[in-house]
């Protein structure tokens, strides 16, 4: 990844690393090196490497709130502190002396430096033997000792020697000036002997970048406040525009231009009105050279790269809200100051400022491409942060991290942000330091597989299975492995895991088995010397006999894997290597097994299918068994395991073959379900030989159809598993959709007839309860919907003959509904608010007024009746000659055998029949009603709308002749007659001696016995 980068987070950090042809799998996260500090001193704030007599490697540890008031007694509280620790020593850190004097006083007394809560350690960094530990919220005097300022301030340690370096407590104060610089928020090591650092609040926070020689740093120092550097590069004030940009914020050193001179990149996160951008100044005479916006180019050949991290970036998520997820940009370096594409890496987690750090890891696996990690120090589940490592490659970062690291410390007052602060570059086995973690061996493994022959002639039987005499097809399996590792011993062992016919998962038949064991598996622990030859094993195998098995098409993979014992390839130290995760650990050769085929052992069939529905339309609603009727054709070669798959619409179900014709092949069919699609599997031979011809009937039932269906779908092919020419063409059968509703509309009225004048009833003037109106009279309407589909809305419109002759007709008290019905009338309903105590159940037929009338009805003589019923003509009195009362009702979605009933309760006026125009007549008193559907569910179908109409009606029978008294002599006349039949009847049964018969004696106890029972008989009939 190009030959050299550099990361900048824009908010914090700057730092410099390569990408030169350099998987960052292999860091040790199982045993890092773990450093303490202080409680509550900020240890690790800042980190760096130092090895200034490339002998002992030491960390350098900031901890800036550090108090070492009680091992120096000082007035100066958390004074910070720089801590150097031995690598490979855990836990075993001192403390750096760079300053232990007091707050300095001028010759007054008077108080000039105030360094308590200066944050010294907040930044840490070293070159060689030299260390720059700064302080940026150092403080002193200004404006005659009215005001403090924090200017900031650093010591340089060269050996023995320190020295104090401020450059921004100058003559220069004052907010316009460097009175808030705040020097030493970053720094950097120059090469040819200078140093950098970043004041980011100079020029009322416009920041500003100071560089000096160190030589004259260190021969300059006079102890004194101010001291004047003669080789000084710095930034100038610039517009009020740029106030408040913090330039100088995060710094970093690299040579764009390959001038011999590092050049200068430093971060300003709040310019471009609070966007950030990162600014190059050219390294011999800090002009701006390049700063960059965020504009995306192409990615091409790199050199000098540059990684900008923007940890408060926000992003949408697929609910379109925005995500605080952190990003970081990858500039790739054309050569002097101009660069390609950005890339973009961009944070999964919500918070977790992913690119608060980034650290160069250098070449870790020894793939010639530098490697990179980037923090996200809020990260993980429970927020103790997370560093992810990416590996390089020639076209940049891979934007999938190979690793990633969780802080495994937790924090009672704060988080833990693991991953804050990180350094690398250093060669400590390419350690980057953020924990610290160390780069574990990489182990590089080179396999061979080799199967011969790879084409098994099952006929070939040239061996025989050991212990029998049986003869079996075999072949040969060799396998070889070569391992080099650069750390690694010389002796590596790993275990080789063979499986035969892999693609067999467990449960199936394995094809072949090595010949030794009889089995598909075998494992052996094999040892490979480390860079030198390959270690090589053969071994015998063989193919079972072809009756126990039906696949023949499919490959017989033959799987070798391996894996390493790290146990035994450890180093002293206890370190484990890893093997390259760019490398399989694993290898797959396959063999096939001859077929009549043809030379080249392929077979290629010609499926060809048709498919024709006994069905051209289906009713959405019905029940609708539907049978397809397949033709299915092989005019090539033999098509093994073949199948015939039908993929079923949802609305469809299988119901089976159908086998009642001998014209129809009967199929094995199964249903299964694949993923979310449900299909027929139809077995159709294997193999199905060439020149077959297949016919069959499936049969369906379509029922779950919705109401946007407009048609089910069936597709059919046939499937094989031979390598070419292994499906038929895809038939698919479409039966299209309709609709089809069938409503009855039935009237009835409860009671039929009503006979007039009613007995003992008198009309009132002013009534009170319904009997005084007349006698009950219910109408009841019902709307069945007998399908098979459905409709969502209806109107019933019932038309109410409720006035006649000046008077009520038929006087409404009330209606009710059963079902999904609402009604409403144009007329008020009960207008006379007449009640009725007595329960009525709406499906009642009669009420008092109903049994007076059969009462009545009771007393016509039956034939007189039928005479009457043959002879009247009955006056119709509906809403064409009566006045009119409309009962409108809205109905909703019936679906099939659902119906909605309207109850019309209501009373017949007998005062207006028994005015004297009315009287003698007989009437039919009729209500009709219409129904219209008016919508239905199916948007996408036509339908037609039925309309239908019924009535209801109540005879009123007057009946005007009252039976006449019988006259006295017919009564008597009749009584004489009646005895002089029966003296008649007497004479003639005395005559023939009926009065004479002889009984046969019988004893008066068994008499008495005998009539015993008969008189209690009497007697029980009797009560």
């Amino acid at each position: 990844m190009g030959k050299h980068l550099i990361c900048c987070w824009i908010w914090a950090l700057v730092a410099l690393f390569y990408f030169q042809q350099a998987l960052s799998f292999n860091l040790d996260s199982n045993k890092p090196t773990v450093f303490a500090g202080p409680p509550g001193s900020y240890f690790g704030f800042s980190v760096d490497f130092f090895n200034p007599d490339n002998k002992q490697l030491n960390i350098l540890v900031g901890a800036p709130r550090a108090n070492t008031s009680d091992q120096t007694p000082s007035t100066v509280t958390e004074r910070g502190a720089v801590f150097s620790c031995p690598w490979h020593k855990s836990g075993s850190c001192t403390q750096i002396e760079f300053d232990s004097t007091d707050d300095r006083k001028n010759a007054n007394g008077q108080q000039m430096e105030f360094k308590s809560n200066q944050w010294f350690g907040a930044t840490v960094r070293s070159t060689g033997d030299h260390i720059l530990a700064c302080a940026p919220l150092y403080q002193w005097s200004t404006y005659g000792l009215s005001e403090r300022e924090p200017v900031g301030t650093c010591f340089l340690k060269k050996g023995n020697s320190i020295v104090e370096y401020s450059p921004c407590r100058s003559n220069s104060n004052s907010p316009e000036g460097q009175g808030f610089c705040q020097a030493g928020f970053s720094a950097d090591f120059v090469k040819k002997n200078r140093v950098v650092i970043g004041g980011p609040g100079s020029f009322y926070w416009q920041g500003q970048l100071i560089s000096d020689d160190i030589t004259e740093v260190i021969s300059r120092y006079n102890k004194e406040f101010f001291t004047p550097y003669s080789n000084q590069l710095t930034t100038k004030s610039a517009g009020a525009q740029y106030d408040d940009s913090y330039l100088g914020y995060s710094v970093a050193i690299g040579d764009f231009n390959d001038d011999g001179e590092d050049d200068y990149v430093t971060g300003v996160p709040r310019g471009e009105k609070a966007l950030g951008y990162v600014n190059i100044f050219n390294g011999r005479n800090m002009e701006s050279m390049y700063n960059f916006t965020g504009t995306q180019v192409s990615v091409t050949k790199m050199k000098m790269d540059l990684l900008v991290g923007a940890p408060l970036f926000m992003d949408r998520g697929s609910d379109g809200k925005l995500r605080e997820v952190g990003q970081v940009y990858v500039y790739l370096g054309k050569g002097g100051f101009t660069f390609n594409n950005v890339i973009k890496l961009t944070g999964s987690e919500i918070y977790a400022r992913y690119g608060s750090s980034i650290c160069s890891l250098g070449d870790l696996n020894m793939d010639g491409y530098n490697d990179v990690a980037i923090a996200a120090p809020y990260g993980g589940q429970f927020h103790r942060g997370l560093v992810y490592i990416h590996n390089g490659r020639p076209t940049g970062p891979n934007p999938v991290a190979s690793q990633v690291l969780e802080g495994t410390w937790a924090s009672a007052s704060m988080p833990s942000s693991f991953g804050y602060a990180m350094n690398g570059g250093t060669d400590t086995d390419d350690t980057c330091l953020f924990c610290v973690s160390r780069a574990r061996p990489v182990i590089s493994v080179n396999t061979t597989l080799d199967i011969s022959p790879q084409i098994l002639n099952p006929e070939d039987k040239s061996c025989t299975l050991p212990g029998t005499t049986t003869k079996v097809s075999c072949f040969t399996v060799k396998y070889c492995l070569k391992a080099n590792g650069k750390g690694a011993p010389s002796s590596l062992h790993f275990q080789v895991d063979l499986t035969l016919d892999r693609l067999k998962h467990k449960g199936a038949i394995k094809r072949v088995q090595f010949l030794h064991n009889k089995m598909p598996n075998y494992s052996k622990n094999m040892t490979v010397s480390n860079s030198q030859g390959q270690a090589c094993e053969e071994l015998q195998a063989f193919l079972i006999d072809d009756s126990e098995f039906r696949d023949k098409i499919t490959p017989i993979s033959v799987f070798m894997e391996y894996s390493l014992d790290y146990k035994t390839a450890a180093d002293k130290t206890g370190l484990l290597p890893i093997l390259d995760q760019s490398t399989p650990t694993n290898v797959t050769k396959q063999a096939h097994i001859l077929l009549d085929c043809g030379e080249d052992n392929i077979c290629k069939p010609d499926l060809k299918l048709s498919v024709v529905s006994d069905q051209k339309q289906i009713y959405i609603g019905d029940d609708n068994p539907l049978t397809l009727e397949v033709t299915a054709e092989n005019g090539g070669e033999g098509a093994y395991e073949a199948d015939l798959t039908v993929t079923l619409p949802s609305q469809a179900d299988f119901i089976g073959v159908v086998r009642n014709s001998e014209k129809l092949s009967r199929l094995s069919c199964a249903f299964k379900r694949e993923n979310q699609t449900r299909v027929v599997v139809c077995d159709l031979g294997n193999p199905m030989k060439g020149g077959t011809k297949i016919l069959a009937g499936l049969r369906f039932s379509v029922l779950q159809l919705s109401e946007q269906d407009t048609e089910v779908k069936f597709d059919l092919q046939i499937k094989s598993s031979n390598q070419f020419n292994n499906t038929s063409n895809l038939a698919s059968v479409v039966t299209k959709l309709a609709v089809l509703v069938k409503v009855k509309l039935r009237g009835v009225s409860a009671p039929e007839q009503v006979f007039l004048p009613i007995a003992n009833w008198q009309p009132k003037q002013s009534p009170v309860l319904e009997d005084d109106i007349g006698p009950l009279v219910q109408h009841i309407y019902e709307l069945r919907n007998t399908g098979p589909s459905t409709f969502s809305k209806a109107i019933l419109d019932v038309q109410w003959p409720y006035r006649f002759n000046n008077g009520s007709l038929l006087y409404i008290t009330k209606f009710d509904v059963d079902g999904n019905m609402n009604c409403s009338s144009n007329r008020e309903l009960n207008p006379l608010n007449v009640t009725n105590p007595r329960f009525i159940d709406k499906n009642e037929t009669s009420a008092s007024g109903g049994r007076t009338e059969g009462r009545n009805r009771r007393s016509v003589h039956r034939r007189d009746l039928e005479d009457k019923q043959e002879e009247e003509n009955l006056e119709i009195l509906d809403c064409g000659n009566a006045e009119c009362q409309e009962i409108k009702c809205w109905i909703g979605r019936l679906e099939k055998g659902q119906s909605a009933i309207l109850f019309i309760y209501s009373r017949l006026a007998v005062s207006t029949f028994l005015k004297a125009e009315s009287q003698n007549k007989s009437y039919n008193v009729r209500s009709t009603a219409s129904f219209s559907v008016i919508e239905m569910p199916y948007k996408n179908l036509h339908s037609e709308l039925p309309t239908s109409k019924t009535s209801a009606s109540l005879k009123v029978i007057w009946n005007s002749e009252n039976p006449q008294p019988v006259p006295g002599w017919v009564v008597a006349l009749a009584v004489l007659a009646g005895l002089l039949l029966l003296a008649l009847l007497i004479f003639v049964m005395y005559k023939l001696g009926f009065f004479k018969r002889v009984r046969p004696p019988q004893d008066d106890n068994i008499e008495k016995e005998q009539l015993q029972p008969q008189e209690n008989g009497d007697r029980n009939t009797e009560a």
